[in-house]
């Protein structure tokens, strides 16, 4: 497995935002989360990432309990095994598409060449121009399909999606929720996706919603007659 999350807890003040969560997710396997806002899935992520610590319970990335991780250690970890595409991408808009994904391998301590030769290959792939623009210049889908990029760049066994499509028209929307979906099978990872939208979770092998602080299969919680299916 990938990831497995095992009684997590994590309190905000008097709130209890994750009360006991568990989840595995496996190598080829796509997951998706919803729920509303505020009801914890963007910290659930973040203590993935290792960049909240819960009040108890574990997270177990590619063997490696990511609580208990600090440092360059935890930062190591994290380049080698997590990708993360974020709402906004989260990109460097003055800087060119491959430079945008390069830097990512360069911070993993790849050389420059073999950064930039994987940055190519990934762009050139997902359809995304390379020469003559700056990222700020692309669409809203072509710089989401960079943030893909980005986070394919290292080779991760984990892929954490928090709302990919929420910035995104829906032919944009389509477009990378098949790129993102596709991930699993073609890379060999494993694929988080946090999303409020019904028709992007529907897409996943899994559907999860967040509730209370626990995490249920979806079908469990939706009204009778929505058609909608796990």
């Amino acid at each position: 497995m990938v990831l497995k999350v095992s009684g997590l807890r994590y309190r905000v003040g008097n709130r209890e935002v994750l009360k006991s969560v568990d989840l595995v997710v496996r190598s080829g396997q796509s997951v998706s989360i919803s729920g509303p806002s505020g009801c914890g899935k963007s910290t659930l992520l973040m203590c993935c990432l290792g960049l909240v610590k819960p009040d108890a319970g574990g997270v177990v990335v590619c063997g490696q309990r990511m609580d208990q991780l600090s440092g360059r250690r935890l930062l190591r970890h994290r380049r080698e095994s997590v990708g993360m595409v974020f709402q906004a991408g989260e990109l460097l808009p003055e800087l060119a598409p491959l430079e945008n994904v390069a830097i990512a391998g360069l911070l993993a301590s790849m050389s420059r060449a073999e950064a930039f030769a994987r940055a190519e290959e990934l762009l050139a792939e997902l359809a995304v121009p390379t020469k003559g623009a700056d990222t700020g210049s692309l669409s809203g889908g072509e710089r989401q399909r960079v943030a893909v990029a980005r986070a394919l760049v290292n080779r991760p066994s984990l892929i954490l999606a928090d709302e990919p499509t929420g910035a995104l028209d829906s032919a944009a929307r389509e477009t990378v929720a098949d790129l993102l979906y596709a991930l699993p099978e073609r890379w060999q990872c494993g694929l988080v996706v946090v999303t409020h939208d019904p028709d992007v979770a529907a897409r996943a092998q899994r559907r999860l919603l967040l509730t209370d602080g626990c995490l249920i299969p979806a079908r469990t919680f939706e009204p009778a007659g929505t058609g909608a299916s796990s």
